[in-house]
C-alpha cells in the first residue's frame, strides 16, 4: 500500500501538503537523480566528501504508533556522484533502520549506498560500498566509505496535531566526511610452505599386486630344509609371501650367506636351530601404482630339521616403513580376546538421551560411547529420531544400529546395536565380534547382549516459538559397566584368520606411498550488511578428502578474518578442520583416525595449506602408526560478483582441482594405549 494511503485515514488535511512535495520528488528519482561520477573501480577517485539537499523528515501517529519517513538527495562533492535516498516504507523512528538509496547495483561504477537517520539524536549516517572486479577474475576489491553528521543545529521542525515535519534549508548544509577504507594486502604475512614438486599418483589399495601383500605379509615359508652334518650348514628354499617368489639358499656357519639372487641373506645357528632372514625385493603396482617400491624385511624362527613340514617365519618391515604387520579383522587378535569374551562386558564412557515433546508426540535420540575389553573396540553410537509413541502408547522401544567403520574385512566387522527403555531407563547393548584361536581353542564368533539400569540427571529446555520441549538426560556415574551374556558362540576353522586377504583401502599403504589431500574450496561473501567492515564475513566451504583414510571432513567456516584486502584479514591463521554447521557429511573414518587438522587459505593469492596428524592401525592394531604431514598448493582461481544477490564467490578453476601433496611427512609407531598423547603431535 502507498505510504500516503496509510496516513490518509488519520487526517487528510494535514498529511497531503506534507507529502505532496515528496510524491513529486519520488516521481523524478529514476529519471535524473543517479549520477555516476568518479569511482575507485575506474581510477581518479578521492576520499568522498558528502553534502545533502532537499532533506525532509516526517513523523506521524497512526494506530501502530509513531511512524516516520526520510528523503533527501545525497552528493559526493569531491567525486561528482549523487543519488536519491528515501525510506521505502513508514518506519518506527525509535528503532532506526538502514535503508538503501537509489542505484543500479549491476553497474560496477556505482556504489551500494545506504543510510540511517536517528530521530532522537538527529544523526544521519551514510555508508557506501564499491565492489571492483579485477580484470583477471581474481579476488574483487572492496572499497568502503562511512560518514555521519549531527543535524541538531541544522534541522527545523514544526509540530502539528498528529504530525511533525522537519526540514533543512539547502543553504545551511555543510560538507562532511568520515572513514574511507581501501583494500589492504596482507598476504606477505603468510609463512608460505613450499609446495611439493612431486607429481600426484593414484593411491594403491590392499588388492594392488605385490604391494598390498608385501605391506600385509612380509613373511616366508622355509621349504625342503636339510642339514649338512659335516659343515653344520643347511640348504632350503625360501618362499616370500609378499611377492610369491622363491629362492634357493645355502647357509654356511654362523655368518650371513647370500642366496643366489644376492637380494637375500640368511644365517643358520646350529646350536639354537634358529634361521634368520634379511631380504629385499621390489614391487610395481602396474596401472594402479606405476612406481617401484622397495621392501626390506627381517625375521627369524627355530627350525625343526626332523619335521617334514615347512616352517613359517614372520617378518618385520624395515623399508619402506618400519613395522611388524599384524593384519586381521578388527579386534580378532586383541590380547585375551577368547578368554574375556566368555564373560563379556562393556565400559560406557559417555551417555546422553534427548527426548523432544511436540504437539502431544515425543521422539528421542540416544548417543553413547562404549568400549569392549574383549576386542579393544571403542565406538560412539547414535540413534536418531525414535518416535516413542508411534503405536499409541508411551514407551515404544527398538534397537538402533550403530554406524560401521570402513574395514578391509567387511565379512568380519564388529556390529553393534543399542537400546533404551525410556520408562524403566534400562540401557542395552547387543554386539557381535570375532576372536582368533590359540593352541587350545579354535577361532570363534560371539554374539552377546547386556543391559544396565541408568541413573540419570535430567533438565528441560523450552522452545516456545517452535512449540516443543526437550528433555536432556545424562548418566550421573561414568564410566558405567554393562555386564553381558553370550547368546551365541560359534567355533570357526583354525586357519580362518591366517593371512586373510584384505580388500579395499589401506590407511597405512596410502599414507606411506601416496599421502595427498583432495579438496575444491569455495568462498562466498555477502555484502548486504550496512556496516561493511564489521559484517563482510567470508564463508569458506570445502570437503577435505584424505585419500589415505578414504575419509571425508566437511570444513565450513565463516569469519571476517577470512575476507581478503580488509585490515582484519588474517590469512596466516591456522584454522581447525571442523564444520561449524554440524552437517552429517563428514565420515566416521575421519573422526576416528584424525588426531589434529588445521588449514590456511589466502583468498588473495589462492594459497591453501594443511597441517595434519592422523594414525593408521589397519596393519598394526596393537601399535598404531602416527603420521604427521603438512603441504600446500597455489590454486588458479576465479571470482564472480553477483550484484543482484549482493555477494561474490571464488573458487579454483576446473572441475577437479589438483590435490595437495605433502612437503613434509614423518611417522612413528606408538602403543595403542598412548594414542591420546599424540593429539596435536608435531
Amino acid at each position: 500500500m502507498h505510504p500516503l494511503l496509510l496516513l490518509s485515514f488519520v487526517t487528510v488535511q494535514l498529511v497531503l501538503p506534507a507529502w505532496g512535495e515528496y510524491r513529486s520528488l519520488h516521481a523524478q528519482r529514476n529519471a535524473a537523480t543517479i549520477t555516476a561520477g568518479a569511482s575507485p573501480c575506474a581510477g581518479g577517485f578521492e576520499k568522498p566528501s558528502y553534502q545533502f539537499s532537499r532533506f525532509q523528515f516526517n513523523k506521524t501517529t497512526i494506530e501502530a504508533g509513531d511512524r516516520g519517513m526520510v528523503h533527501f538527495q545525497l552528493s559526493d562533492v569531491v567525486n561528482n556522484g549523487s543519488t536519491s535516498c528515501a525510506t521505502p516504507y513508514l518506519q518506527d523512528p525509535n528503532k532506526p533502520m538502514w535503508n538503501a538509496c537509489d542505484g543500479d547495483y549491476n553497474n560496477v561504477l556505482l556504489p551500494k549506498t545506504s543510510f540511517r537517520y536517528t530521530a532522537s539524536t538527529s544523526e544521519l549516517e551514510i555508508n557506501q560500498l564499491w565492489i571492483c572486479e579485477a580484470a583477471n577474475k581474481t579476488h574483487p576489491l572492496p572499497y568502503f566509505s562511512s560518514a555521519k553528521i549531527d543535524l541538531v543545529e541544522l534541522i527545523d521542525c514544526v509540530d502539528e496535531e498528529t504530525q511533525t515535519r522537519c526540514t533543512i534549508g539547502d543553504d545551511r548544509v555543510p560538507t562532511f566526511n568520515g572513514d574511507y577504507t581501501t583494500p589492504v594486502w596482507k598476504s606477505g604475512e603468510v609463512d608460505v610452505i613450499p609446495p611439493s614438486k612431486k607429481a600426484a599418483t593414484d593411491t594403491p589399495w590392499n588388492p594392488t599386486p605385490c604391494i598390498g601383500t608385501s605391506f600385509s605379509y612380509p613373511n616366508w615359508d622355509v621349504q625342503d630344509f636339510s642339514r649338512d652334518e659335516e659343515t653344520g650348514g643347511a640348504s632350503f628354499r625360501l618362499k616370500n609371501h609378499g611377492n610369491n617368489q622363491s629362492v634357493a639358499c645355502i647357509a654356511q656357519g654362523t655368518e650371513w650367506s647370500n642366496c643366489g639372487d644376492n637380494s637375500t641373506a640368511v644365517r643358520f645357528t646350529e646350536e639354537t636351530g634358529e634361521l634368520s632372514v634379511n631380504q629385499t625385493w621390489i614391487c610395481n603396482g602396474g596401472d594402479r601404482y606405476p612406481e617401484d617400491v622397495t621392501f626390506r624385511a627381517v625375521g627369524s624362527a627355530a627350525i625343526d630339521p626332523e619335521s617334514p613340514n615347512s616352517t613359517y617365519i614372520k617378518g618385520s618391515l624395515t623399508e619402506p616403513i618400519e613395522m611388524t604387520p599384524n593384519v586381521a579383522p578388527e579386534g580378532v587378535n586383541h590380547p585375551g580376546c577368547l578368554a574375556i569374551s566368555a564373560a563379556p562386558s562393556w565400559i560406557v564412557t559417555s551417555w546422553v538421551w534427548n527426548e523432544k515433546w511436540r504437539n502431544g508426540y515425543n521422539s528421542g535420540n540416544l548417543s553413547a560411547t562404549f568400549y569392549n575389553p574383549a576386542n579393544g573396540f571403542n565406538l560412539t553410537c547414535t540413534g536418531d529420531g525414535e518416535e516413542l509413541n508411534r503405536d499409541g502408547r508411551y514407551g515404544y522401544e527398538r534397537w538402533w544400529g550403530c554406524a560401521l567403520a570402513r574395514s578391509p574385512f567387511d565379512e568380519y566387522q564388529v556390529i553393534s546395536l543399542i537400546k533404551l527403555n525410556p520408562i524403566t531407563e534400562i540401557f542395552s547393548i547387543d554386539q557381535r565380534w570375532y576372536c582368533n584361536g590359540n593352541e587350545d581353542e579354535l577361532p570363534s564368533y560371539f554374539k552377546a547382549v547386556g543391559d544396565v539400569a541408568t541413573t540419570l540427571d535430567c533438565f528441560w529446555t523450552n522452545d516456545t516459538a517452535a512449540n516443543f520441549n526437550v528433555k536432556t538426560c545424562s548418566q550421573t556415574e561414568l564410566p558405567l559397566t554393562v555386564q553381558g551374556e553370550v547368546v551365541n558362540r560359534t567355533e570357526l576353522a583354525a586357519d580362518t584368520f591366517f593371512e586373510l586377504a584384505p580388500e579395499g583401502y589401506s590407511c597405512t599403504i596410502a599414507s606411506v606411498l601416496a599421502t595427498q589431500w583432495s579438496t575444491g574450496w569455495s568462498s562466498d561473501t555477502v555484502y548486504t550488511g550496512a556496516t561493511f567492515p564489521d559484517t563482510l564475513k567470508t564463508r569458506d566451504k570445502f570437503a577435505l578428502q584424505f585419500l589415505a583414510m578414504d575419509g571425508v571432513q566437511l570444513v565450513d567456516h565463516k569469519d571476517v578474518s577470512l575476507t581478503p584486502y580488509l585490515p582484519t584479514s588474517d590469512p596466516a591463521r591456522w584454522r581447525d578442520c571442523k564444520d561449524d554447521t554440524n552437517s552429517d557429511i563428514s565420515s566416521n573414518v575421519w573422526a576416528r583416525h584424525s588426531l589434529e587438522c588445521k588449514w590456511q587459505l589466502d583468498l588473495a593469492t589462492g594459497y591453501f595449506a594443511i597441517n595434519h596428524t592422523w594414525y593408521c592401525d589397519d596393519k598394526t592394531p596393537d601399535n598404531p602408526i602416527v603420521f604427521h604431514a603438512y603441504g600446500s598448493r597455489f590454486y588458479d582461481f576465479s571470482c564472480y560478483v553477483y550484484r543482484d544477490d549482493e555477494q561474490y564467490t571464488c573458487g579454483p578453476t576446473g572441475l577437479n582441482p589438483p590435490p595437495v601433496l605433502p612437503t613434509y611427512l614423518t611417522w612413528k609407531s606408538v602403543p595403542a594405549a598412548e594414542l591420546g598423547a599424540y593429539k596435536g603431535y608435531s
